[in-house]
């Protein structure tokens, strides 16, 4: 089965003021759909044509050599685009919080110290 783009799971001004209805759309119907069409075309008559999308991308490197960067390129944008709806959400956002909060801040105090090292040291 050819791969499709996925319906937003939201409307296409859901993330407005952020990202705009316009943008959603293009990127959606267009730029999106561009990964779908490239993505099924390169993979057309081969024993790939009918597997999922991760199952494709998990093998690359036993792929024919003549289709590899088409399917790369293609069926990863489909891929990272499919995920990229769903991970968006009009309701998300928000400050991070448990570990990952604890790393950013141990992130920004380690880059602080060296700045302010390297800046102490400068003639």
């Amino acid at each position: 089965m050819p791969y499709e783009v996925p319906p937003l799971p939201y409307d296409y001004d859901a993330l407005e003021p952020h990202i705009d209805e316009q943008t959603m759309r293009l990127h959606h119907d267009k730029h999106h759909q561009a990964y779908v069409d490239n993505a099924n075309k390169a993979l057309a008559g081969t024993e790939w044509e009918n597997r999922p999308v991760e199952n494709v991308l998990a093998n690359l490197e036993i792929l024919p050599e003549d289709i590899k960067t088409a399917v790369r390129n293609n069926a990863g944008g489909h891929a990272n685009h499919s995920l990229f709806w769903e991970i968006m959400s009009p309701d998300g956002g928000g400050e991070p919080n448990g570990s990952l909060a604890e790393a950013i801040a141990d992130h920004v105090r380690q880059r602080r110290r060296a700045q302010e090292a390297t800046s102490s040291t400068r003639v």
